[in-house]
C-alpha cells in the first residue's frame, strides 16, 4: 500500500544487489539484517525483506554457534520431541535449559536452543541457515508448519523455496519429508568488532516490544534495532524472529519474564542522639508541626475533590447537551465519558491493556496529523461512511472516525498479523472521538467490486480471482479462529467487510468492532459464549446467534458462506435473502442435492446460478459444483454440522486447482428475480 517513491541512492544499490545476484556475481557485503514481518503472505517470496533466509554477508563467518528460542507445547512438551523437530542434540538442551533430557516442560515453558547455523547456497541465493527435516501431516500446510509448527523459525515462504523446490503450495502431500530452513545468522564484522559473540534467534511473543527483548538479553534497544534494520516506531509481530547480539552465552532465565527492578537502597538510621534533659520542648515542636500538616492536606483534598466534581459536572452535562442537540438515538456502547475539550486518558478507555503496550505496539497520532493526511477531512478523502483516505509520509492509509468504545477491538487488532486480515497501524482520541489508522486496500470494498462489475462500470472479477478472494477470507478467519492469541470470533463478516487490495486482488478482512475473543476447554474444544447484544449485517448473521445469542466459530463460518455465494452468483445479499421469509437458502440446499442425480437440468441450474458477468469459459463446471456443495454446508442451520474455517480453506485449495470443462453461456443466462422468496435458479 506504500506510495512509490523517487529512487535514492540507497534503493538504486538496493537494486544493484538484486542484479548481481540474480547475475551470478557475490552480493555487496550486508552488515544487518531485514525484519521479515510479511510471514502470512506466503504466495510471494519477499526477498528483499528476508523472509527467504537471513543474508550471508557482512564479512561474517560461513558457519558459527547460534542460539535458537522455542516454547514447549504438545505434541513437542518433551526435550526429546524438541530436538528431534529441530533437529538438536537432546543432551545440549538439557544443559542449556539447566533440566534433564528426559524432562517433561509444562506448556508455554521456553526452550533455549543451542544450534550451528551455517551459510547455505541456494537456487535464490545465500542464507544463513539451520537445517530441520519434517514428515507432513494430514491437514498441513505451508503456513501451518511454518507458523505453528515450528512457531515462526521458519517461513512459508522458505519452505515452499528448499523444502518443495519452488513447487505450488498444493503440491504438498501427508507423508512428504521437507527440507525447512530455521532463521539463525551469525554476527557480521561489525557486530563481532562490537563484541556480539551469538545472534540469538528470538521469536517473538504477543505483549513483547522491543526495549523489554533486549533488556531481557541486557542489550541496548538501539543495537537490537539495527541488528534487525527496525526504523523507529518499533513495531514487532508474534511468529516472527528477532536478532538479539549478545557478548556471552545466553542463559534460560534471560528467557523468563523480565527480571524486577532492584531493591531501593537500604535506609541507614540516624544514629541515637545524646540524652538530653528537656525534651519538653521538641515534642511539642513535632506535634504542632504535623497538627499543620495535616490542616494543610485536608484543605487540598478538600479543593481537589471540589474541583474535580466540577470538571465531571461540566463533562456530564455537556455531554446530556450533546446528546440532547443529536438525533436522540444513542447507539455508543461506550462507557468513556467523553465531551467537549474534556476526553478520558488512554489508560482510563483501556483498562485492561497497559498504555505501554498500546505505544510499544501501535503509533499514537496528534489530531494535528490526522487532519493534515486527510486535508483537513476532506470529502474529496471521504471513502465510503467515517472512513478517510490519508497520506503518512507518502505512504497510504484509512482513518476511521468511531465514537464507540474501541478497546477491545483495539486489543484483538493489535495482536494480530495475517495478510488477509486489515492491520491497525495506530490511534488517536479527541474530543470524545477516536480515529483508528488503519491498512489501506486500494480496490474498496468487495460488495462494491462485485455490483460494478455487474453493472459493466469495472471489469468483473474472474472465476480464479473470486476463488482466490474466497480462500483469503477463509484464510483471515482461520487465522482468528486458531491461531491468533487469545483465538477470537469476527463475527461481522459480509462482503462489505471484504477488502480488495494488491495484485489479484487479494482479499482483507476489517470491521472488527464486533470481534469477540473466545476460549478453549482442556481438551482444546473451543467454548461458545452467550450475549444479548446481536452485531453484524443483515443476511450474513448466523441462526443461532440471532436467535439464541450465541457466539462461536461457527458464526463466521455462516457468514462466510453467504459472501461465497455472492461471489459465486455476483448478487447482493438482499437478492439472495429476500424478505428472510423461511430458509433462504432452501432452494441451494435442494440443487446440492439434486446434483448427485447428474441431470441436464440440475446442470442447466447450476448454470444459471453463476454470474453471467463472468468471462465466458472462465468457469470450470465441476468448480462449481465443489463450490456450491461447500456453501451449502456452511449455511446450514445446524452450526455442528458446519465445517470449520480450517476445513473451507482446505477445500477451497483443492477446488483452486480444478480446470475442468467450462460452461458456454450465453449473456442471456437468466438471473433471479429478487421477489423476496430467497434463492430461484
Amino acid at each position: 500500500m506504500a506510495a512509490f517513491h523517487a529512487l535514492t541512492a540507497s534503493s538504486f544499490m538496493f537494486l544493484l544487489f538484486f542484479f548481481l545476484l540474480s547475475s551470478g556475481f557475490a552480493p555487496r557485503a550486508r552488515a544487518q539484517q531485514p525484519y521479515g514481518f510479511e510471514i502470512a503472505d506466503c504466495p510471494n517470496q519477499h526477498n528483499a525483506s528476508g523472509l527467504l533466509g537471513y543474508f550471508c554477508g557482512g564479512g561474517g563467518a560461513p558457519s558459527c554457534a547460534t542460539y535458537l528460542t522455542f516454547n514447549a507445547r504438545p505434541p513437542y512438551a518433551d526435550l526429546a520431541s524438541v530436538a528431534a523437530l529441530l533437529g538438536a542434540d537432546a543432551a545440549d538442551l538439557a544443559a542449556a535449559n539447566s533440566v534433564g533430557e528426559t524432562a517433561t516442560l509444562a506448556p508455554g515453558t521456553k526452550v533455549l536452543v543451542p544450534a550451528t547455523c551455517s551459510c547455505t547456497a541456494t537456487a535464490e541465493g545465500r542464507f544463513y541457515q539451520r537445517n530441520a527435516t519434517y514428515v507432513a501431516r494430514s491437514g498441513d500446510t505451508l503456513f501451518i508448519i511454518a507458523n505453528n509448527t515450528f512457531q515462526g523459525l521458519s517461513t512459508c515462504q522458505a519452505v515452499q523455496a528448499q523444502g518443495l523446490g519452488g513447487a505450488p503450495a498444493t503440491s504438498l502431500l501427508a507423508g512428504q519429508a521437507l527440507a525447512v530452513p530455521l532463521r539463525c545468522a551469525c554476527p557480521s564484522a561489525a557486530q563481532a568488532a562490537a563484541g556480539a559473540r551469538f545472534l540469538v534467534s528470538y521469536l517473538v511473543e504477543e505483549f513483547d516490544d522491543l526495549s523489554a527483548v533486549a533488556a531481557r538479553f541486557g542489550v541496548d534497544t538501539q543495537t537490537v534495532a539495527v541488528a534487525n534494520e527496525l526504523q523507529a516506531p518499533y513495531t514487532i509481530y508474534p511468529y516472527t524472529t528477532l536478532l538479539i547480539p549478545v557478548k556471552s552465552q545466553p542463559n534460560i532465565s534471560q528467557l523468563q519474564s523480565p527480571p524486577p527492578p532492584p531493591p531501593p537502597p537500604p535506609v541507614v538510621a540516624p544514629p541515637p542522639a545524646k540524652k538530653s534533659s528537656n525534651h519538653v520542648g521538641v515534642y511539642v515542636g513535632v506535634g504542632v508541626a504535623v497538627a499543620v500538616v495535616a490542616v494543610i492536606a485536608s484543605a487540598g483534598a478538600f479543593l481537589a475533590l471540589r474541583a474535580r466534581r466540577r470538571r465531571a459536572g461540566a463533562v456530564l452535562a455537556t455531554s446530556k447537551l450533546a446528546k440532547k442537540e443529536g438525533n436522540g438515538n444513542d447507539k455508543s456502547t461506550s462507557s468513556v465519558v467523553t465531551g467537549g475539550e474534556f476526553s478520558v486518558s488512554f489508560s482510563d478507555a483501556f483498562s485492561s491493556i497497559s498504555v505501554s503496550h498500546i505505544k510499544s505496539s501501535l503509533k499514537v497520532y496528534t489530531y494535528a496529523e490526522l487532519m493534515t493526511a486527510t486535508n483537513d477531512f476532506s470529502p474529496d478523502c471521504r471513502i465510503g461512511g467515517s472512513v478517510y483516505r490519508a497520506v503518512f509520509n507518502g505512504d497510504a492509509a484509512a482513518v476511521e472516525v468511531v465514537d464507540r468504545d474501541v478497546s477491545t477491538e483495539v486489543e484483538i487488532m493489535r495482536k494480530i498479523n495475517h495478510l488477509n486480515l486489515i492491520r491497525l497501524i495506530g490511534l488517536c482520541h479527541h474530543r470524545g472521538q477516536w480515529y483508528l489508522v488503519t491498512e489501506y486496500a486500494e480496490h474498496g470494498a468487495l460488495r462494491d467490486r462485485l455490483l460494478a462489475g455487474g453493472t459493466g462500470a469495472a471489469a468483473p472479477l474472474s472465476w480464479a480471482q473470486r476463488v482466490q478472494v474466497s480462500l483469503d477470507v477463509a484464510e483471515g478467519l482461520r487465522y482468528l479462529h486458531e491461531y491468533a492469541s487469545p483465538p477470537c470470533v469476527h463475527m461481522d463478516v459480509s462482503s462489505g467487510s471484504v477488502l480488495l487490495a494488491g495484485a489479484g486482488p487479494r482479499a482483507k478482512l476489517r470491521s472488527f468492532g464486533a470481534a469477540r475473543a473466545i476460549t478453549n476447554n482442556s481438551s482444546g474444544e473451543v467454548l461458545f459464549t452467550m450475549t444479548s447484544r446481536i452485531a453484524g449485517t443483515r443476511g450474513y448473521i448466523a441462526p443461532e446467534y440471532l436467535e439464541h445469542g450465541v457466539v462461536s466459530p461457527k458464526a463466521d463460518v455462516y457468514s462466510l458462506g453467504v459472501v461465497l455465494l455472492e461471489l459465486v452468483t455476483g448478487k447482493d445479499v438482499e437478492e439472495l435473502v429476500g424478505a428472510g421469509v423461511g430458509d433462504p437458502f432452501a432452494a441451494l440446499r435442494e440443487l446440492a442435492e439434486e446434483h448427485d442425480n447428474d441431470g441436464d437440468a440440475v446442470l442447466q441450474r447450476l448454470e444459471e446460478l453463476v454470474d453471467p458477468a463472468m468471462p465466458a469459459g472462465s468457469c470450470p463446471k465441476d468448480a462449481v459444483i465443489m463450490m456450491v456443495k461447500l456453501i451449502e454446508r456452511c449455511v446450514r442451520r445446524d452450526a455442528a454440522s458446519r465445517p470449520s474455517t480450517g476445513e473451507v480453506a482446505q477445500r477451497l485449495l483443492k477446488l483452486s486447482g480444478v480446470s475442468a470443462v467450462s460452461w458456454q453461456r450465453s449473456p442471456e443466462s437468466p438471473r433471479s428475480s429478487g421477489s423476496g422468496k430467497g434463492l430461484i435458479y
